[in-house]
């Protein structure tokens, strides 16, 4: 049996042509592939390179051929979140899972040895999490996004949230359990945006109806991957009360004169990720500690297996 496997980085910098490629690649793919798709990467890991009509054209991809060894250390090393600007960050653990879980309802019975591979890496990096604690003191940012909300506005204030991807979820999912703030969610795929809502027992919209969502919401939080603002001035009012506004897009979901008005308190995706990067020399020294644990740990042996890309 082949033991080499395919890892592709694809870089496709325009975020819309990214997500779109992602899905893509989900649906269409015929042999097992496990794609995952974050804010700082699309790659794709598989025994069957990519053909071009499955990458969009304008997107550069790197191919490594690597054996089953690398590419377990490859992939616990992400969800380790040690290949994250914010070291150990918890959401990265999350769309590893939510990668291998799509790759499972696709491909499961139809390679178990690669199954069996991504499980492999998902334990080692789950083991080095625990062990060396690169995780202990990081709060999330969607956590972190939902305690700045609570802090500043009262119970009963509406929020909505543009967006469904990981992100998204992690705020409305931690305001959901937490509080009682009244949440809504407006997505470009309608059906997440139901899926997310009933789940937090709100109501939801597609983007082409974002506009009435924002004129009364006290907090607007947004995480999306559209290449060009999608919120502007006129689309929010100003509220007696004041508003917040969270943008969480990279690049930002707001047009620039939002962020310049005196009645909105506005957010942006650093002002987040600073509030992350706490006890950032500790964990420093323990992102090496984790490096060694994956480095390190005994792995099924396999064969250098040369194969055609």
């Amino acid at each position: 049996m082949v033991a080499s496997l395919i890892a592709c980085d694809i870089r496709i910098p325009e975020p819309t042509l990214r997500e779109e490629t992602a899905r893509r690649l989900r649906s269409d793919c015929v042999h097992p592939v496990l794609v995952l798709n974050t804010c700082q990467r699309l790659e794709t890991f598989g025994r069957v390179g990519l053909s071009e009509e499955e990458i969009a054209a304008e997107g550069f991809v790197e191919c490594q051929l690597s054996c089953e060894q690398q590419m377990v250390r490859r992939l616990a090393r992400i969800a380790a979140g040690l290949e994250s600007r914010i070291l150990g960050e918890l959401e990265i653990l999350g769309q590893v899972r939510q990668a291998y879980k799509d790759f499972t309802a696709r491909f499961g019975k139809d390679d178990p040895k690669l199954d069996r591979l991504f499980q492999n890496a998902l334990a080692l990096a789950r083991k080095a999490r625990r062990e060396s604690g690169i995780d202990q003191n990081v709060t999330g940012l969607a956590a972190l996004t939902a305690r700045k909300i609570m802090a500043s506005v009262p119970g009963d204030a509406p929020v909505t949230i543009v967006g469904a991807g990981s992100l998204a979820k992690g705020v409305a999912r931690y305001l959901g359990k937490r509080s009682k703030l009244p949440v809504r969610v407006s997505s470009r795929c309608p059906e997440n945006a139901m899926k997310l809502a009933m789940e937090v027992g709100g109501f939801s919209s597609g983007l082409e109806d974002l506009v009435p969502m924002l004129r009364d919401a006290r907090v607007i939080v947004s995480a999306t991957a559209a290449p060009h603002p999608l919120i502007f001035s006129e689309h929010v009012p100003v509220l007696e009360e004041g508003r917040l506004i969270v943008d969480l897009g990279e690049p930002p979901d707001c047009a620039e004169e939002i962020r310049l008005r005196d009645d909105i308190e506005y957010v942006g995706l650093l002002d987040i990720e600073a509030l992350a990067q706490t006890n950032t020399a500790d964990r420093r020294e323990r992102a090496k500690v984790a490096a060694k644990i994956i480095n390190e740990a005994t792995l099924p042996c396999c064969r250098m297996d040369a194969l055609a890309v």
